[in-house]
């Protein structure tokens, strides 16, 4: 080897020693980029992607950040004509700089955009002021910055109170109907309804999708009011941590549109009178409304009652839902069952629903609810009743079957005791907090029937008494074979106490000891 070719490895070598370690901040750097932080939700940004409904996109879509570019604006209040102009009936369409979608060709709409927003864009920069992108990929992003993150909005009793209130208590502000004759809106008194009566998420036969109603009524009349009526931007409605802030009136009036205070349910079809195999149930409308914000919990689609869509056999309009799943379905929030079901998620009741059987009912659950006459003769006997309080099962009793200073004070577990000291269970003061519970809250007031109900909490499948069978009747040690769904003695009491702690909330021991001291070594 020569003297040059001495020369040439060693220049090799530092290249070498050079470049591998660049390749690898390069290859940092290059996965970094790919792990970008995740893009922001914002209440005002707005996806534009209209350019979809004429086929693929050839760029993504462009975030934009609405309440960003209204803020420019000079006067924002009254700067809405810049970007939304007027249609025929005077109202602001929600398109930018065009009324109407349906002629309008793929080139047209993006010149729109392109030809509107840049020009504006290199006015604003050109007037030294801050201004938004020109170029292609600053706003055609494939990991966007920013996106949109709108919080849905629901009109409940306090929204609704304070608008009655503000508007003099003029519904027809609001609620209209659509007269086919002559294709105007009226207000009809007593027929006030939901928005979503008639306005649906997408147009429907020129009836506007429930966004354009909305935006079209509520901004507008914000802004007609010169901001002193309400929110005008989008995060002043659809912000989650702005909506907290809203004021919330304690006891708003009742929506009054002729709904009964007492009611009997049953169908109302005639022919299905004889059909029906329950009784009707007794229904308190005035005690429902007072525990929920909006009507909508049970009147999910229409005001209309529940068997017009639901029937016995199921109905079209009802999606084929009976009128039976409609009020037992476990998995509905809008049926009575399921709402009953998820009020013991709540903790005061988990400590003992959540470890109980799903699904199971008790011999009384039917006749707790089905308690009124049958529907063959619910018209001529209905003027008889008008409280729920008149169907409360007398057999059942209200209070304990046993006196109070009865109840153990103290039950003493010994199952570890060769390991640890018995463990000492503070019996009575357990129950009788798990009754304060029960005496605070209606539903568990007349759905348990009486207070021996709380004993079934621990003692699940025991009879109902004083000196209830104990545990290792049922639970051996170690666990049943022949049935591997019933824990061992073991398993369940440290199921049931633990399993309680957990769902009530309370912190759990840290440690054996504190439940079970640890016993001394004899020395």
């Amino acid at each position: 080897m020569n003297a040059i070719d001495g020369t040439n490895r060693g220049i090799q070598l530092l290249v070498l020693l050079f470049v591998i370690p660049l390749m690898g901040i390069g290859l940092c750097g290059c996965g970094s980029n790919q792990a970008r932080e995740a893009p922001v939700e914002m209440a005002d940004v707005i996806m534009i992607d209209h350019m979809e409904r004429f086929g693929s996109l050839d760029r993504p879509p462009v975030p934009f950040p609405h309440d960003a570019h209204t803020a420019k604006m000079e006067d924002p209040l009254n700067s809405c004509d810049k970007c939304h102009p007027s249609q025929d009936d005077g109202r602001r369409s929600l398109r930018y700089l065009r009324v109407v979608n349906a002629d309008i060709d793929a080139d047209s709409v993006m010149e729109i955009y392109h030809i509107n927003c840049v020009k504006c864009h290199d006015d604003t920069r050109a007037k030294k002021m801050d201004s938004g992108p020109v170029i292609c990929g600053e706003c055609h992003m494939e990991q966007p910055a920013m996106i949109p993150g709108q919080a849905l909005i629901g009109f409940d009793k306090s929204l609704h109170h304070r608008h009655t209130v503000a508007m003099g208590e003029d519904c027809g502000k609001c609620h209209h109907k659509y007269n086919e004759e002559t294709k105007e809106l009226y207000y009809a008194k007593g027929e006030e309804s939901s928005c979503r009566d008639c306005h649906h998420e997408t147009i429907e036969e020129d009836v506007p999708s429930l966004r354009q109603a909305g935006h079209w009524a509520c901004i507008g009349c914000h802004v007609d009011l010169a901001g002193e009526g309400g929110p005008y931007k989008c995060a002043g409605c659809h912000d989650s941590e702005l909506q907290k802030q809203f004021k919330v009136v304690e006891n708003p009036m009742r929506l009054k549109r002729g709904q009964p205070d007492f009611t009997l349910l049953s169908t109302t079809a005639e022919q299905e009178f004889y059909d029906a195999r329950m009784n009707t149930v007794p229904f308190s409308h005035a005690g429902h409304e007072q525990f929920n914000s909006t009507c909508r919990v049970c009147h999910h689609e229409t005001m209309k009652g529940c068997d017009e869509c639901h029937s016995l056999a199921g109905k079209y309009d009802g999606k084929g839902v009976t009128l039976q799943q409609a009020m037992h379905s476990m998995n509905s929030g809008h049926s009575c069952v399921g709402c009953h079901d998820r009020e013991k998620e709540k903790p005061e009741c988990a400590g003992c629903h959540a470890l109980m059987q799903q699904g199971k009912l008790s011999e009384h659950s039917c006749t707790i609810c089905h308690a009124g006459p049958s529907p063959d003769i619910v018209e001529r006997v209905r003027g008889r009743y008008n409280s729920i309080n008149q169907f409360r099962s007398e057999e059942l009793g209200d209070g304990l079957s046993f006196r109070r200073n009865e109840i153990p004070d103290t039950v003493v577990i010994g199952i570890l005791s060769n390991q640890y000291e018995p463990a000492r269970f503070p019996h009575r003061k357990i129950t009788m907090k798990l009754l304060e519970h029960i005496s605070d809250s209606r539903i568990a007031t007349y759905f348990h029937g009486n207070e021996d109900v709380v004993c079934q909490g621990c003692h699940h499948y025991s009879p109902i008494g004083q000196t209830p069978p104990l545990c290792q009747n049922c639970h051996g040690e170690p666990f049943d074979e022949d049935d591997l769904h019933k824990p061992g003695l073991y398993g369940a009491y440290h199921r049931q106490c633990i399993g309680c702690h957990q769902y009530m909330n309370f912190e759990n021991p840290s440690d054996c000891a504190v439940c079970h001291q640890k016993k001394k070594s004899v020395g």
